[in-house]
């Protein structure tokens, strides 16, 4: 092949020259589209006519459309080869997303790269709630925790432009990433580097969400579908898939402000685990208080009550677990006592009561007994 120096493209022109090919195994788009489906059926992938369609659109430019009406066109050779080997990459379990540098999400193109998730529809329904929450708040502040690609803050930052968005991430690539995604659709998202709460110190937020690692280590779906591809940091945990959870949880109340939420996704079989988690909380605590709010901030007046009765008892240092930031501990904690209201005190690992029977063992003294050695 000769030709002069320069880019090419699909009609063989560098800067308005013809290539001239000496030896030509040129195949059509057609042929080129057919043969990619078969070999990535072949190779089991599900969507193989789709998945060769995108493919022969990202290296040819050309679009749907016109592989419909000219399916004859030439695919050019250097683009073939690269077409190839594309085909071999997917063939061999590498993602899509990965191959063309670029995943769809809520009706917007991200870029990804192997440092990153790849977006999935399911974390839809993260961003569907935050917007909800964050609803009616006149300027509201939110932080996505591990961030990723950053289709979460960049999301809830073009869809609630009143709102000021934080994010954090271990990773320098995968911020990068996301500050590149943020630059590209014009989002305004604040970027910090480290390890969940850590750069946030002092920092409250009306809203937290987080897509943390929940995959259990060992857990077979960690070899499938492409996973064993992406950022293993972002899926795992390396033991039981809750230890994220339990310090996101554990730090959550300190950085949410009166009222606030915290939102996260977790895996399906995992509603368990919270109701675990209540129980390691009211065990491994001499008191704990579940209540709407905190001890500083409580955002009902039975919650208040509760807060200063322990006080008045000379109890300085307790546990509070402020459940209106999760849901499913404020419902876990309902099922978990059997009692349907909050607060609920626990002394020692056992259920005491709400805030009018608090009042009534106040008054006969009876709380105090129970404090005793406790209370400061």
């Amino acid at each position: 092949m000769h030709c002069r120096r320069g880019r090419y493209n699909q009609n063989g022109r560098v800067r308005g020259f013809f290539i001239y090919f000496e030896r030509c195994a040129v195949q059509s788009l057609g042929e080129n589209w057919r043969r990619g489906q078969k070999v990535l059926a072949e190779a089991g992938v599900e969507s193989a006519r789709l998945e060769a369609r995108l493919l022969l659109e990202y290296v040819s430019g050309y679009r749907y459309t016109d592989l419909l009406m000219s399916p004859e066109n030439p695919l050019m050779l250097p683009a073939q080869q690269v077409f190839d080997e594309l085909l071999a990459r997917r063939a061999s379990g590498e993602p899509l997303a990965y191959l063309t540098g670029e995943a769809e999400f809520r009706g917007r193109l991200f870029q990804v790269s192997p440092a990153v998730l790849i977006p999935r529809p399911e974390t839809e329904v993260l961003i569907d709630l935050a917007l909800e929450k964050l609803r009616g708040l006149a300027a509201p502040t939110v932080v996505d925790l591990g961030t990723g690609s950053g289709i979460v803050a960049i999301s809830l930052a073009l869809e609630c432009p009143a709102a000021t968005i934080a994010t954090v991430d271990l990773s320098e690539e995968a911020i990068s990433v996301a500050r590149n995604n943020a630059g590209r659709l014009g989002a305004s998202v604040k970027f910090h580097q480290g390890d969940w709460f850590g750069p946030l110190a002092g920092q409250r937020f009306d809203v937290i969400v987080s897509n943390p690692p929940y995959v259990a280590a060992g857990d077979p779906h960690l070899a499938l579908n492409g996973l064993p591809h992406e950022p293993q940091m972002a899926l795992t945990d390396g033991a039981d898939g809750l230890d994220c959870i339990r310090r996101i949880v554990a730090a959550a109340p300190a950085h949410l402000n009166p009222g606030g939420w915290l939102l996260f996704e977790h895996g399906y079989d995992q509603g368990e685990a919270s109701r675990n988690f209540i129980h390691a909380t009211v065990t491994g605590n001499p008191v704990v208080l579940y209540m709407k709010g905190d001890a500083r901030f409580p955002q009902c007046g039975f919650s208040a009550t509760a807060v200063q009765i322990l006080k008045v008892c000379g109890v300085d240092d307790f546990v509070t677990v402020n459940v209106l930031a999760d849901e499913e501990i404020r419902n876990g904690v309902k099922e978990y006592a059997n009692w349907p209201t909050i607060p609920q005190l626990y002394i020692k690992g056992e259920f005491v009561g709400g805030c009018d029977i608090m009042k009534e063992m106040y008054q006969t003294g009876e709380l105090q007994q129970m404090l005793e050695g406790i209370a400061a």
